[in-house]
């Protein structure tokens, strides 16, 4: 099965790897744990809470020109712009704003759409999105403008319905919202190939691109994905709960955000309302150079690549071993009776390539949190249980809560290994529990 280099890089420094993230293997009460809820928040990488620390203490709370506190706080804010853009491969740092949260960042960019979306125009979402990436463009786009909202379905197998998708767009779409992957399913949605499709059908339309889930799992380009408008967070990719915007030139200087009259109408200034965490920035600047840390570290000899060559090689490299952990969980997962187990989305073996490491699944006869609960207690395992504000439970399928276990590239294939024999264990007693009279003593 580990036949791919990329893999065999990636086992060989994974004990390094793991290493650099302290709460690998142990939680803030010291409990052995197999942290499987990279989905809900990836562990923080050491330098990146370290930089938080530094950050708090040294730096000057507002860039400027004159003495040298306020000067270096200037030139760190640059800098934490231009390696969020080199991460991106964004043509301009002045394209990328900083933000609470994505979806703050979403919900801002909606507003900032005043006069470009209309109630002549339509916009197209998804029900594989993030509500992130959906009820910005419902609540401001259409019941605030007047704006058509169309909804573009998914298959049986959890992939978005592309063709379907592609009859929703016409040429009064203003937006069409899309994820790069299921934060429910893993399932990646094909946007290479898509968006050029739609820019055939409405070349004038924005496409917003909801990164946050697959961020940690692969490349991301937003120059050969041809998108407007992108967002990613920065406890999605080990380090601190902040959003990122980043967006077309073009399209920036058009947007209307709301701020205070006294701010530089520029981008990307004019998108941060207040003050910006220097603390949350230094933290995603040291999450982000952890990993072209990882570039050097697979590949030695190619130190002197350029910082998005090594973005882009670390992310490959990622997306390649996390790719066999999936075939790895999905082969297990084989073993299970549909009776027994059921997993949601793309679940052959040969569909590893095509997901992110994220599974959720149901075990009949317990709910979410009883399989939660159990895989902790059986094995220390932390996963999630929920809706994951995911449109793809929420709306698709009307379900309340399903468990979901995600991976990051610091997970082992032991982990895998313990997850699928913690389901077999869990298997059984849901079965005992079929036919139990629930009214005797």
């Amino acid at each position: 099965m580990w036949e791919e280099p990329s893999f065999g890089k990636c086992l060989a420094i994974h004990q390094i790897i793991r290493a650099r993230f302290p709460q690998i293997s142990k939680d803030i009460h010291g409990n052995p744990r197999i942290h499987l809820n990279s989905a809900a928040g990836t562990l923080v990488v050491d330098t990146a809470s370290r930089a938080a620390a530094q950050a708090s203490t040294w730096l000057n709370s507002l860039p400027g020109e004159v003495f040298p506190a306020e000067t270096t706080t200037a030139q760190f804010q640059g800098a934490i712009r231009e390696i969020a853009a080199d991460f991106l491969n964004a043509r301009d740092p002045e394209e990328v704003s900083f933000h609470f949260s994505s979806t703050q960042a979403l919900f801002n960019a909606a507003l900032s759409m005043r006069g470009l979306i209309r109630a002549k125009n339509n916009l197209v979402v998804t029900d594989l999105d993030h509500l992130a990436n959906i009820s910005p463009w419902e609540s401001v786009g259409g019941k605030w403008w007047g704006a058509q909202v169309r909804r573009a379905r998914i298959l049986d197998t959890g992939a978005l319905d592309a063709d379907h998708l592609l009859s929703l767009v016409d040429g009064a779409t203003a937006l069409v919202a899309v994820t790069m992957a299921s934060n429910a399913l893993g399932t990646i949605v094909p946007l290479a190939a898509l968006i050029p499709e739609i820019r055939k059908k409405s070349p004038e339309c924005v496409v917003c691109v909801d990164a946050v889930h697959h961020a940690l799992h692969g490349p991301v380009d937003v120059r050969s994905l041809d998108c407007d408008l992108l967002v990613f967070s920065g406890y999605k990719v080990f380090g601190p709960m902040l959003g990122v915007m980043w967006g077309k030139r073009s399209l920036l200087d058009r947007m209307k955000p709301f701020r205070v009259e006294t701010n530089k109408n520029d981008p990307p200034f004019k998108f941060e309302q207040g003050t910006l965490n220097n603390a949350s920035l230094a933290s995603l600047g040291a999450a982000l150079r952890y990993i072209v840390w990882l570039a050097d570290e697979l590949d030695p000899q190619l130190a002197g690549e350029d910082r998005r060559s090594k973005f882009k090689r670390a992310m490959t490299a990622v997306s390649v071993y996390e790719r066999e952990l999936s075939r790895k969980t999905l082969v297990g997962f084989r073993n299970f009776k549909p009776e027994q187990f059921y997993l949601y989305g793309l679940a052959g073996p040969d569909d590893a390539g095509l997901r992110d490491p994220t599974f959720a699944f149901e075990i009949p006869g317990l709910d979410a949190r009883d399989i939660k609960r159990r895989l902790w207690e059986i094995a220390g395992i932390q996963t999630a249980e929920g809706n994951h504000y995911s449109a793809v439970f929420y709306r698709h399928y009307r379900k309340d809560s399903v468990c979901r276990a995600s991976f990051a590239h610091y997970n082992s294939p032991a982990d895998a290994d313990t997850l699928v024999e913690a389901i077999e264990r869990i298997i059984p007693r849901a079965e005992d529990s079929f036919g139990r009279d629930e009214t005797g003593p």
